[in-house]
This record gives C-alpha cells, sequence and structure tokens, in this order.
C-alpha cells in the first residue's frame, strides 16, 4: 500500500511522451513597431501553452538565427538563444520573453528583420514568427546643433537629450521630417525654428517610444521651448504629441506684436503640463488642433494672440482634468486675444479662467466659458464633433458650426479642404 501511494501522480505531472500532445502558443507572429538601428525594443511575451492532462518536456526552445540573431529570449530566468529540457504541467504555461536589437545599417528605408523560435516536443517541431520594421536614424546626445543647419528627409531624426539652437542660429526642418525624443528630451531654441511641413509631406515630433499603444502617452519628452532671444518662428504642416509641454515661448520684452511664432496646420495633442504656455509674447495661429491634456491647452499671459479656424478640445480621457482649457492674462501684464471662427470646448462648465481682465476679441466662434464676446458667437452649444474619444474633431452634419463664419483669410482647412464663402468654425471644414 506504501508503494502504491508513493507511486501515485497527478496526471498533470506524469512526462508525456505521446507525439499527440502539442504546445499552443498566445500568437502565431510575434510583431515589432519599427525600431531604430542601435536602440533596443521593449520586451514583448509569449505564453506557451500545454493543453493536455500530462506534463510535457520541451527538449529545445532556439533562435533559428542562433547567435547572429537579433533577438533575444529568455524563459524562466534563463536566456539562450538555445534552451534545452524545459517541463511544463498539464493544463499549464510559461512565458518567454523577447527583445529585439537592430545592429546600424545604411538603409535609408525601413527593412524587416525576421527570425522564428523553434520549438521541439516529443518529436514535434514547432515555430513562433519574429519580426520587426529597422530603420537607421541620425542620433543626437546633448549638443548645440551648427549654426544655420537644415535637416533633410533623408531618414528619422532621434534625440537622447536636449538640443540647442544657438541666438543668431537657425535650425530648419524640411517637410517631411521625424523626429523622435527620448524621456526628458528636448529642443531649446535661443536662435529661430523654422518647420516647413507640407500638405503632401507633413512633420512629426513625437516620443521614440514607437509601439502604437504609446502613440496616445502624455509627458515622454520635454518639449520645445523658445528662449526671451528667440523670434520669427513658423510652425507648419506638423504634429507635436506626448510632450510635456509641448511648446513654451519665454518673454520676449518688446513693443510691437509681429509673432515670435507663428503656427500654420498644426496639431499639438497629448501633454501632460500642457500645449502651449507662452509668456510675454506675441502668436499667431491659423488651422490649428489643440487636446488631450490634464492642465489647460493654453497659456498666455501677455502680449497678443491671433487666433483663427482653431479647434481648442478636451475631454478628461483617462485622467482628471485639473485646469480649463485657457488660462488667461496675469496680474501685471496685458494680454490682447483676438479669436476668429474658432471653437473653444470641453467637458468643464467654464473652459475659460482670466487674470487681470484681459481683452478678448471673440468673433464668429463657438465658446463655451460665461465670457460673451463680441459679435456673431454661438455661446455654451456643443459644436458636435464626430469622435472625441478619438480625437477627431471634425463636424457632423447637424453641428451649429457648419458655415457660421465669414472668411477671415484662411482659405482651407487643416487637412487642405478649401473652405467656401461662408467658411465654418473650427479647424475643419465641413463636407
Amino acid at each position: 500500500m506504501l508503494l502504491h501511494f508513493f507511486s501515485c501522480k497527478p496526471k498533470d505531472e506524469v512526462l508525456s511522451t505521446s507525439a499527440s500532445d502539442r504546445l499552443s502558443f498566445s500568437e502565431d507572429t510575434i510583431f515589432f513597431d519599427t525600431l531604430f538601428t542601435s536602440v533596443g525594443s521593449i520586451t514583448k511575451r509569449l505564453i506557451v501553452r500545454n493543453p493536455n492532462k500530462n506534463r510535457v518536456r520541451i527538449s529545445s526552445i532556439l533562435l533559428a538565427g542562433g547567435s547572429n540573431s537579433p533577438y533575444s529570449i529568455i524563459v524562466n530566468g534563463r536566456s539562450g538563444p538555445s534552451l534545452s529540457d524545459l517541463d511544463i504541467l498539464g493544463n499549464d504555461s510559461i512565458y518567454v520573453l523577447i527583445k529585439v536589437l537592430i545592429d546600424p545599417s545604411n538603409q535609408n528605408l525601413p527593412f524587416l528583420v525576421s527570425d522564428s523560435i523553434l520549438f521541439n516536443t516529443n518529436s514535434n517541431n514547432q515555430k513562433v514568427l519574429l519580426e520587426t520594421y529597422g530603420q537607421d536614424a541620425h542620433f543626437y546626445t546633448k549638443e548645440t546643433v551648427p549654426c544655420n543647419t537644415v535637416w533633410t528627409n533623408d531618414k528619422p531624426y532621434v534625440l537622447y537629450d536636449t538640443i540647442q539652437v544657438d541666438a543668431g542660429c537657425e535650425l530648419k526642418i524640411e517637410a517631411g521630417c521625424k523626429i523622435y525624443l527620448h524621456n526628458a528630451a528636448a529642443i531649446n531654441v535661443k536662435g529661430k525654428l523654422t518647420i516647413e511641413g507640407t500638405e503632401q509631406d507633413s512633420v512629426l515630433i513625437a516620443s521614440d517610444k514607437l509601439d502604437a499603444s504609446a502613440k496616445n502617452d502624455l509627458g515622454q519628452w520635454g518639449g520645445i521651448i523658445f528662449q526671451s532671444t528667440s523670434s520669427g518662428n513658423t510652425i507648419s504642416w506638423t504634429t507635436i504629441r506626448n510632450a510635456s509641454t509641448a511648446l513654451k515661448l519665454l518673454s520676449v520684452i518688446d513693443s510691437d506684436t509681429i509673432p515670435e511664432l507663428i503656427l500654420d496646420h498644426v496639431y499639438l495633442l497629448h501633454a501632460s503640463k500642457g500645449l502651449i504656455d507662452a509668456a510675454d509674447v506675441d502668436l499667431n495661429a491659423s488651422n490649428v488642433v489643440m487636446s488631450h491634456c490634464p492642465k489647460a491647452l493654453l497659456k498666455h499671459t501677455s502680449g497678443c494672440g491671433v487666433w483663427k479656424h482653431c479647434t481648442v478640445a478636451n475631454y478628461s480621457s483617462g485622467f482628471f482634468r485639473e485646469e480649463p482649457n485657457m488660462i488667461l492674462g496675469n496680474n501685471t501684464g496685458a494680454l490682447k486675444m483676438y479669436v476668429f471662427n474658432s471653437i473653444l470646448w470641453g467637458d468643464k462648465t467654464d473652459e475659460v479662467y482670466t487674470l487681470n481682465s484681459p481683452a478678448l476679441f471673440l468673433k464668429s466662434s463657438i465658446w463655451k466659458s460665461t465670457y460673451t464676446g463680441t459679435s456673431s458667437n454661438i455661446l455654451n452649444t456643443n459644436p458636435l464633433f464626430k469622435n472625441t474619444s478619438q480625437f477627431d474633431f471634425r463636424l457632423m452634419s447637424t453641428s451649429p458650426a457648419i458655415d457660421m463664419c465669414t472668411p477671415e483669410g484662411i482659405t482651407d482647412d487643416i487637412i487642405a479642404t478649401p473652405r467656401d464663402a461662408s467658411p465654418d468654425a473650427g479647424a475643419y471644414e465641413f463636407l
């Protein structure tokens, strides 16, 4: 009886040698989003299941590319390219952790890097594919770019630390450029920044976390900082996302209203501290969309702001909104703010907070606030956006913003749709 008792094992502990007992996998292909050469990936998990009642032994787990593979695997704390004799109890599973590091290359276009993980169990050969698009890039650490530098659209630019544009110098970013910033990296502009995106080739400035799940993450890099010596800056046909504060403009004490920064056809999205933080500066914006931040989207203390056909919209989305969309004015300076043919909306009762009674000139706009404006405005009426959860601020067919404006010299919308003789409020013209 004692021998019988000690010889009994649960079925999940009995080792199977049957070829019919195969593994199953959480995915048949592990795909990594585009990676830059010499930059390691995030770690992905593959679940390897034993759906059978008895224990099985994986004779070998190995990368088909062997020691030359750009991929690496870890199973139960053991790393390979090759591992052997791993048991999985019946109806149990293990994790395989996978990373990839792309070797430097001179290729300008993305290239596919493939391999596979091979499993041998009870003479069964099974595999899971591994695929990654790798791309070479220009890499920058903490440095000052040479005076009058031009970034061309040959390959992406990856910034690991803050770069600086000196006073009296210009950094020009040509159409189609993609710029990715790591962690707390920023662009510090003491001179001039010119971003020349076009309708066909817009510019992207974003976090270097390229996994699709990180696209809407907040506060992943430091933003673009315009110092008091900076002037004549323009940003056209550009998307800036994932910063702490996307654009920060420090005080420029002058008596003119010439804009220190002009924004045209620009998306500002997914920030943790703000999208525009402007001190005593002049700022012009047309066809701009701003959204997704727990703090104010726009802070402008003094100077002059001119906004035409812009959409400033913010909703609680994974966070508690701490401030309204706009905080305008301060206790000492004077602010003149002109808002024409625009939409200011969100899920707060009042989306504007003012200090020291700044001069607000509001015309032909939809405005969620107790401020009454000057002429032809629609107050506290939902503009009816298509899909705010997806940051789609195009207008629905029943939107009160349609045909409510008079022309202000802006001939198209943010996606190049022509505006008609009775243009719509906001950054999008309804079709």
